[in-house]
């Protein structure tokens, strides 16, 4: 018992924050958590949710012993009042690991002394922005590409506090595919959502069907029903199969069923659902993505890299993929082995960890107004911004 008590005193107390969103951030958060083996980690997740943005938000429990809270907040109220009501429920020696603006603004804004972990997640201008605008209050930098990583260290950031950082995926089993028909997966969270280029797949099915070559789309994530979808697909044939939000569970059984994966976006950072699509097997066909994973995906050894996002340079890589059978087989090999070695999720999760344990004084910072309007002050009742924006809102209607 008293052993029991020593860890948790000497534990050190990890804050991630998540704004509601299930998509890939959700996931790594969650890996992280599940697959950590360090007792002297305690690890808290905190979901700040918008309530008019997320008005029916329903929480995604992940579990594996850590705390979760779920914080709701009005667009309406005073962001500074918001963010000290936050503040009060962390401790002051506990590590922030910050993923967006709200929990970067929050510790500008109360000028707390915690020691801040930033993941960088994508290679665009609003993560680098995100780091230029609070680098002040940072003391460690995880950028999840080489590409972010060169951008950022000695440059934008202390070089000795930039890591690139691969984050943990889970295991997912691998399945020998047959690519006698190309069975093509396409994840996202909003399907719908047009930087994710969902829509280009209907040219890629057409440009298929004119060359004979027989394919199914396997489409999971939010943004369609049944009945959407089949307006949107119009009367083509292969008319996509919909699977809606899959659990990770259920994300198995959907790899094992396809051979084939593309994420038809012009820039993405690492996306979750490329490394487990990989790791299951299936041959990834990817844009160049600014060469985020090029390191991951290799042309012709692990996958298919475009240089453009032509539909004809899809239907060639389907060609290939189609047209060589045992090459195919060997690339989803190759691709599952790599994923594996590069992405494991506890030798990953020890080195997210060994960042957090590093010896760091606490910071003194100075409060730092940087969201927010005129209302937005600490010396403004927070009743009163309420107030003063419902009547806005009112006047704006009419």
């Amino acid at each position: 018992m008293s052993n029991n008590i020593q860890i948790e005193l000497s534990a050190t107390n990890v804050y991630h924050f998540l704004n509601g969103h299930c998509g890939g951030v959700y996931h790594v958060v969650r890996n992280l958590i599940i697959y950590s083996r360090n007792p002297a980690i305690k690890n808290h997740v905190i979901y700040v949710i918008e309530k008019e943005r997320f008005p029916e938000w329903e929480h995604l429990s992940i579990g594996s012993g850590c705390s979760e809270y779920v914080f709701r907040y009005s667009h309406h109220e005073n962001i500074y009042h918001v963010y000290s009501r936050l503040a009060k429920k962390i401790p002051g020696d506990a590590v922030l690991v910050a993923h967006d603006w709200f929990e970067l603004g929050m510790v500008s804004a109360i000028g707390m002394c915690n020691r801040v972990v930033y993941f960088l997640h994508g290679n665009y201008d609003y993560y680098f922005s995100l780091l230029d605008t609070h680098k002040k209050d940072i003391d460690t930098v995880l950028c999840i590409s080489h590409s972010s990583f060169d951008q950022v260290s000695g440059i934008r950031f202390n070089a000795e506090q930039v890591f690139h950082f691969k984050f943990p995926v889970a295991t997912v089993p691998f399945t020998y595919k047959d690519f006698s028909k190309l069975k093509v997966a396409v994840i996202a969270e909003n399907l719908t959502d047009p930087n994710k280029g969902v829509s280009f797949i209907r040219e890629i099915n057409q440009s298929m069907v004119l060359k004979a070559i027989p394919v199914e789309w396997h489409l999971a994530g939010n943004g369609f029903t049944q009945e959407s979808l089949k307006m949107w697909w119009g009367n083509m044939n292969n008319l996509p199969i919909y699977y809606g939000y899959l659990t990770q569970d259920q994300l198995i059984d959907f790899f094992a069923g396809a051979n084939i994966f593309i994420l038809p976006s012009l820039n993405e950072g690492v996306p979750v659902s490329l490394v487990e699509a990989m790791k299951a097997g299936l041959v990834p066909v990817i844009a160049n993505w600014a060469a985020n994973v090029s390191q991951l995906v290799v042309d012709r050894e692990t996958g298919f890299v475009l240089q453009d996002s032509s539909v004809s340079s899809y239907a060639s890589a389907f060609a290939s993929i189609y047209g060589n059978h045992h090459q195919s087989q060997q690339i989803s090999v190759n691709a599952s082995k790599i994923a594996n070695i590069q992405f494991d999720p506890f030798l990953q999760v020890d080195e997210f960890e060994s960042h957090l344990l590093q010896a760091s004084e606490p910071k003194t910072r100075s409060k730092r107004k940087v969201y927010g309007s005129r209302l937005d002050n600490e010396i403004i009742p927070n009743k009163i911004t309420i107030i003063l924006r419902k009547l806005k809102s009112l006047c704006t209607l009419h």
